[in-house]
């Protein structure tokens, strides 16, 4: 998708879901002490005191009771504590390992609550002192190494990482948290690009939800939420528009304010890819304020590319300008040069919509250079060059050598990427008189829009 959005990747609004109330269901279940202890571990280093984790759905004194292991958590409680410590439910209540001893533990137990207050390198250093250990080489150990190789943006290794650890559960016959895992490692190939293969895992997750092997609303959302931003980024905007309400039905009853954050970028794309530029720019707006309720800058970088990416569509050069330099301005801070490559490419579109080729052309090329540039924005670059080139005086064969180029990296992008470059050298072909060009662009465009018949 063009402008460098995160589908990848959910706050609650005053507007979209009712005032909090505090939960007094009454648990079920046997009091189990480690539980309070994990929970106690993941509060403190979040830098969390008692009370802000206990509002406003629960009491200071429900917090208390619980970490000592004198009163039992529901399972809703427990979804609720999870989402605000950064860690799944089902991580929270998991039990220890029955082979594992005590140090172990709590070495799991530390580098878990290292990832959920945002430093997973001092995770992985937990996780290196397991390595001669029974627990060191459990699939709960390569789970957390995989989320924090993918927290440091090493998506090949964290792959691997998760593809011991979903075996490791299936030998244990743990298909729960099997399926969960599938999630996590369809999230690392998302980051790869390698969408297909993104979209078969988030499908698989799917599956087990519905076929009640995980029964969990929070993870029912962001499967479905994942499966709409891929269907997105392969342009399968029918898809994505089903699994988006899908989406949204749940956000009314799940209070998970990164996934619905993300939802909103994936509204923002799919409205404007359906000519609804109001209401892109609807949703543009709240996934801004969604990310910046949970003060991530990374994330709020991105949303501000998104966002200008809108306006440059709707012709709103001036806050499209503005909302580029406050993306850039992330991404230098925060050393995101991936962000600073799909910054580029928003800027060349910018470009290309004042009718200044020779600049879009130059800011494409920019992109396409940039070393950490993922290989959906280098595809992406590679058509706004090529329409830059075409909106120039260059000549015909000239524009026809830069399509070449662009439909040949779009190609993994999927057969709806694909068509959206021909419907674009048909346009230019027409405007450049060449009639027997633009037909056969024209065609081919319609032949890749057409059902796939298996």
């Amino acid at each position: 998708m063009q402008g460098g959005q995160r589908l990848t990747r959910c706050p609650p609004y005053p507007w979209d879901v009712p005032t909090a109330r505090r939960v007094r269901q009454k648990a079920k279940g046997p009091i189990d002490p480690y539980i309070g202890d994990r929970l106690r571990g993941l509060r403190t280093a979040r830098g969390m005191t008692q009370a802000q984790l206990a509002e406003p759905d629960f009491t200071k004194a429900l917090i208390s009771l619980a970490e000592t292991g004198r009163t039992r958590i529901s399972l809703r409680a427990a979804e609720i504590f999870a989402t605000k410590l950064g860690v799944t439910a089902a991580d929270l209540l998991r039990r220890p390992e029955d082979d594992g001893d005590p140090r172990s533990e709590l070495a799991l137990t530390r580098a878990q609550a290292d990832l959920a207050a945002g430093r997973p390198e001092a995770a992985l250093e937990s996780l290196k002192t397991l390595t001669d250990t029974s627990v060191g080489s459990s699939p709960q150990r390569e789970l957390l190494r995989g989320r924090a190789l993918l927290a440091l943006d090493r998506p090949h290794e964290a792959v691997r990482a998760f593809d011991e650890a979903v075996r490791g559960y299936r030998a244990k016959n743990d298909r729960a948290t099997a399926a969960r895992v599938l999630f996590e490692l369809g999230r690392a190939h998302a980051r790869l690009d390698n969408q297909a293969q993104a979209l078969s895992l988030g499908l698989q997750a799917e599956a087990a939800l519905t076929d009640g092997v995980i029964v969990d609303r929070t993870f029912e959302l962001q499967v479905v939420e994942f499966i709409a931003a891929i269907a997105v980024n392969l342009g399968d905007f029918a898809t994505a528009d089903l699994r988006t309400e899908r989406a949204r039905a749940l956000a009314e009853d799940v209070a998970d304010p990164r996934t619905l954050a993300s939802l909103y970028e994936n509204l923002t794309v799919t409205r404007q890819r359906q000519g609804d530029l109001e209401g892109a720019l609807l949703y543009a707006r709240k996934s801004l304020e969604a990310y910046q309720r949970l003060a991530d800058r990374r994330s709020l970088g991105s949303a501000w590319n998104t966002l200008a990416w809108v306006y440059v569509k709707r012709g709103q050069v001036t806050r499209a300008r503005e909302a580029l330099d406050r993306a850039d301005g992330m991404a230098k801070d925060n050393g995101d040069e991936r962000l600073a490559a799909y910054v580029l490419q928003s800027r060349a579109e910018l470009e290309l919509a004042q009718g200044h080729p020779d600049a879009a052309q130059r800011l494409a090329e920019a992109s396409i250079k940039s070393p950490n540039a993922s290989p959906r924005c280098v595809a992406l670059s590679q058509l706004v060059r090529a329409e830059a080139i075409a909106a120039s005086k260059a000549p015909d064969a000239a524009v026809g050598r830069a399509y070449e180029q662009a439909l040949q990296v779009l190609e993994p992008l999927g057969r709806r990427q694909v068509a959206a470059a021909y419907q674009s050298l048909f346009a230019a072909m027409t405007k450049r008189g060449r009639l027997k060009e633009a037909t056969q662009a024209g065609q081919r465009a319609f032949e890749l829009l057409q059902p796939k018949i298996a």
